[in-house]
């Protein structure tokens, strides 16, 4: 029902890489989407890639999405490993007939459910279900160079002992219990084949780690992993998920990882291991020439060392052992050392420990095992952030490139380590541990065991108790094969592709133009001095935000992708221990935030913040399993541990670009797992804490929004990624329910509603005006239903409440007496539901209602900071840098109301934007937006300067201050 231009059909798509250059190799290849508008590509059209020489670039294509009328919405290609010389800087994507591949995946599957993907010299095969084995082997050339792939946990049944409290207490001759670890083996229930060439091949594999004999812990943490195979490649990519369902009282984790073995065929002298550094920063002011570009470092050691002896071995012997080459035959080596080559030590076991972001160690030691001692690699053997790449094989024999990330890096989910073991032998071990076995045991229990309250800490713990069930994790690991140990330049350029990952997208000039997630966005708008002041506030706040996870160390197994929701000036830190206003957790849809904002400016570092932080989101702070099946956990100082457990922070409509523009089949699966919440709200009631049981007609309960809005997001996200109205039938029940009631989205006490999951219907419970709405769609529900109502024309009653809420919510309590007969309280967060006001006025063709969006956008001081300061001396620890009273519910919502009204009403952008007088901004002006303890004053006096029309105030009702602070309801 929307009046804006339906977007061209382009003749083909231009993608280019993400950080411009193109990167040094991509040995698994590279996936990508591309949305079309409606009607412009049937289903079954084939694509073609073209790069910029005219060459034919092999490629692959499958369905992402679909419009109504069935025709393709987004499609997903993959290009293959051996592509790049002919990709370039990048290719065009277009209705034709593809180039074939020279060496293509092929997918097999043998009789006894084995299956082996090839690309001709190089196969992967997959043991068949039931088998604690994953990968048979990996071999090259025919030759066997890994083999026995296994997922690995070790359990412990308790804490680690804290000996350092012990030794104060304890009595003298006290003897230290330590705690008993299991080791378990993920067992593959399901083994099937997902994609199967010729450019990309998928194999998918599910299943439960199990300890395989009786009396052992039961079997648990399910698991998803999937194999990627690329043409040409010779690497193999693994992306592992995986849910915990344990007891967090009893089952901490010690380790979990992937173990292979290789087979050692060369003499010792002749095997080598190595390890990769990251990037070296570059010194300030100190640009590197480009002459000498920056390289990760190398720490590389033969198993037998035969350097710094007393006797000279000769450069013809010393030079090829460094290099990873084969050493002469030792006949013609000086008899000075020869003779007692086999005295010399046998460094067989080797281990890469990066237990925090900042610091990792590497340690060795000889074939004797436990029996000696480990030896720290004192001089070279250390670093900040290790790459997690290495290498274990022989000159002659070849080997395995091995690495691992948390699906960007190795050290930002620390503590990760690299342990390899009995390379001295004829088969070494090689474990990739997500979890290092080297770190204290993983300890999912709560922070505290008692709440401390809304009002003060802002949290809200208890019914239900905090619970990890259901949260889980993902890492991502490949191996690559080679003939030979590879050459030191090779591995550092390896390292680079692994920490930066290359991704292929379009122009945000592309992307604008077709609209893309509603298209109430748009370029950065500097036409004027007014927009471009606010486009530079915008993007200086990103520039920020975008360094705070590293000043701030954002990082950890658990942490990394999050934010933190609110800073405390005082401590000039963030508040990460106090209750509700520690992790984010996706408030106020600050990832919505992110992709928005890379959308519009095609910014690399944005696109990878915003990856990371939907993988956060849609894993660790949402429970796919269990008694919170489909909902989320609102922030709090642990990322499970808040009682609100919401469909809010589980949604899929806020996962879609990530989804579409990656491909990425995890969160494909992770947002279906959102589809369960609407069973799963029917247990957890977010009214119960305030509000009687729901009638009986209900029989449950929700608020229109953001319940609804998210489920019935979840529903069209289902309903475009499979065409399948069901799902779309769902959105339409609850529209017709709402056009219906006589409110509209105002229906309700703060759109409280009856809710049945069986049916989709919405009963209408009365109590309208009795609470504010200021939360319904703040949450992305504003967002998904601007894109929906361009989509589903045929409910005109919801359209016309819908368009209600728009143009009302904002409005005079005069324009809502006319409209309902009484007064509806809407007027908290005005500059949120600007971007809802101006849309209204593109729908109505209201140039006054666009107007006044924008002068609640140019008079706000709400969430506009001063700049960024230096902070150091004795009030830190390090020197810093902040932003005073810096909230990131603020930066993110009303980054997305400015983005809104800039796409919808370009034209009445103002010449002049009204500056903030930063000494007028009160150290609590965040809170007048997001926290309901703020006193009532102060919150009204920010209010009016937003608001001209307001009239007289009344001090919100006990009753609405507990809706904002209760169960579901507290920002």
């Amino acid at each position: 029902m929307s009046s804006k231009p339906a977007p061209r059909a382009p003749a083909g798509v231009n993608v280019q890489w993400l950080d411009g250059a193109p990167p040094t190799a991509v040995p698994t290849g590279n996936t990508f989407g591309i949305p079309w508008p409606q009607g412009a590509v049937d289903r079954t059209t084939p694509f073609s890639a073209t790069a910029k020489s005219g060459g034919g670039v092999p490629i692959q294509t499958w369905p992402l999405a679909y419009w109504p009328d069935g025709s393709l919405k987004w499609t997903g290609h993959a290009i293959g490993a051996d592509s790049l010389d002919v990709v370039g800087s990048g290719i065009k994507i277009a209705p034709d007939t593809p180039t074939e591949p020279a060496s293509p995946v092929s997918v097999v599957t043998g009789g006894d459910g084995s299956i082996k993907m090839s690309t001709g010299k190089f196969s992967a095969t997959f043991a068949p279900s039931g088998s604690t084995t994953l990968i048979s082997s990996l071999s090259l050339s025919g030759n066997n160079l890994a083999q026995n792939g296994q997922l690995i946990v070790q359990l412990q049944n308790a804490i680690d002992p804290e000996l350092s409290a012990m030794s104060s207490s304890a009595a003298n001759g006290t003897v230290v219990q330590p705690p008993t670890i299991q080791r378990m083996l993920g067992r593959a229930d399901s083994v099937m084949v997902e994609q199967s060439g010729p450019v990309r091949g998928v194999v998918k594999i599910t299943g439960k780690y199990t300890t395989g004999v009786a009396g052992g812990h039961d079997d648990f943490l399910p698991f998803t992993i999937r194999f990627y195979l690329a043409a040409g490649g010779t690497s193999l990519r693994a992306v592992h998920f995986f849910i915990f369902d344990g007891d967090q009282f009893k089952d901490f984790i010690k380790g979990l990882g992937f173990q292979f073995s290789t087979p050692m065929t060369d003499v010792l002298q002749d095997r080598h291991v190595r390890f990769l550094n990251t990037l070296p920063p570059t010194p300030t002011g100190s640009p590197v020439p480009p002459s000498q570009p920056p390289i990760p470092g190398v720490w590389g050691e033969p198993i037998r060392v035969v350097s710094g002896l007393r006797r000279d071995a000769t450069a013809a012997v010393l030079d090829p052992q460094f290099n990873g080459l084969p050493t002469p035959d030792v006949s013609t080596w000086p008899t000075t050392v020869s003779s007692e080559l086999d005295m010399l030590a046998v460094w067989s076991d080797y281990s890469l420990q990066q237990l925090s972001s900042e610091y990792f160690q590497i340690f060795k030691r000889t074939d004797k095992g436990d029996a000696a001692s480990w030896l720290r690699a004192t001089g070279s053997g250390f670093g900040r952030r290790a790459a997690g790449l290495g290498y274990v094989g022989g000159a002659r024999g070849g080997g395995v490139v091995f690495a691992i990330k948390g699906r960007i890096h190795f050290w930002q989910g620390a503590p990760r380590s690299l342990d390899i073991r009995g390379a001295g032998t004829d088969t070494a071990t090689t474990t990739l541990w997500a979890y290092s076995p080297h770190a204290p045991a993983m300890d999912m229990r709560h922070y505290d065991t008692v709440p401390h309250g809304l009002d003060l800490a802002y949290e809200d713990v208890g019914d239900p108790d905090p619970n990890p069930i259901g949260v889980g994790r993902s890492y991502e690991f490949s191996l690559q094969l080679f003939s030979a140990t590879p050459s030191r330049q090779t591995l550092s350029q390896l390292a680079v592709v692994h920490t930066k990952i290359p991704q292929l997208v379009s122009t945000p000039e592309f992307y604008a133009s077709q609209k893309l997630f509603g298209g109430r966005w748009n370029l950065p708008d500097t036409s004027t001095t007014g927009a471009a002041a606010l486009e530079k506030r915008k993007s200086d706040l990103l520039d920020f935000y975008v360094a705070e996870p590293d000043q701030r160390q954002f990082y950890g197994f658990w942490n990394y992708g999050d934010i933190m929701h609110t800073y405390d000036q005082t401590r000039h830190d963030w508040r990460y221990d106090v209750g509700g206003y520690a992790w984010d957790n996706g408030e106020l849809s600050s990832d919505l935030w992110l992709w928005m904002s890379f959308l519009r400016t095609g910014r690399a570092d944005v696109f990878r913040m915003a990856h990371a932080m939907t993988r956060h989101l849609s894993e660790v702070d949402f429970h796919h399993i269990g008694p919170f099946a489909g909902l989320g956990s609102r922030h709090n100082v642990s990322h499970w541990g808040d009682g609100a457990k919401e469909a809010r922070v589980s949604g899929s409509t806020l996962k879609r670009p990530f989804y579409y523009l990656t491909t990425d089949e995890l969160v494909g699966d992770l947002m279906d797992y959102s589809l369960q919440a609407d069973q799963t709200i029917m247990t957890w009631d977010p009214l119960r804490k305030v509000f009687p049981p729901p009638p009986p007609q209900g029989p449950g309960r929700l608020r229109i929004g953001p319940d609804w809005t998210t489920l019935a997001g979840n529903w069209f996200t289902k309903w475009e990624r499979t065409n399948d109205t069901t799902w779309r039938d769902r959105i339409k029940t609850g529209m017709s329910d709402i056009g219906g009631f006589t409110y509209g989205l105002f229906t309700g006490n703060g759109c409280a509603v009856g809710w049945n999951a069986d049916t989709a219907h919405l009963v209408d419970e009365g109590g309208e005006g009795a609470g504010s709405y200021s939360l319904v769609m703040i949450f992305g529900g504003g967002e998904f239903l601007m894109e929906a109502m361009d989509l589903i024309t045929d409910e005109p009653a919801f359209d016309a409440a819908w368009l209600d809420f728009c143009r009302l919510y904002n409005g005079s309590d005069a324009d809502k007496i006319a409209r309902y007969g009484k007064v509806i309280p809407s007027k908290d967060f005005p500059q949120y539901y600007a971007k809802l006001q101006a849309y209204a006025g593109e729908r109505l063709q209201d140039t006054s209602i666009k107007q006044a969006a924008w002068n609640i956008i140019n008079n706000n001081t709400v969430g506009v900071w001063a700049p960024v300061q230096n902070i150091g001396g004795t009030d830190v620890l390090n020197p810093i840098t902040e932003i005073p009273n810096l909230g990131t519910n603020d930066a993110g919502q009303l980054s997305l109301s400015e983005y809104a009204v800039l796409a919808i009403a370009p034209e009445l952008a103002p010449n002049t934007f009204d500056a903030i007088p930063f000494g007028h901004l009160h150290k609590n002006d965040w809170d007048a937006s997001t926290a309901a303890e703020v006193d009532v004053g102060d919150e009204e006096q920010a209010r009016e300067k937003i608001l001209d029309s307001l009239h007289k105030k009344k001090r919100r009702s006990a009753s609405w201050r507990s809706l904002l602070c209760f169960q579901g309801n507290p920002l």
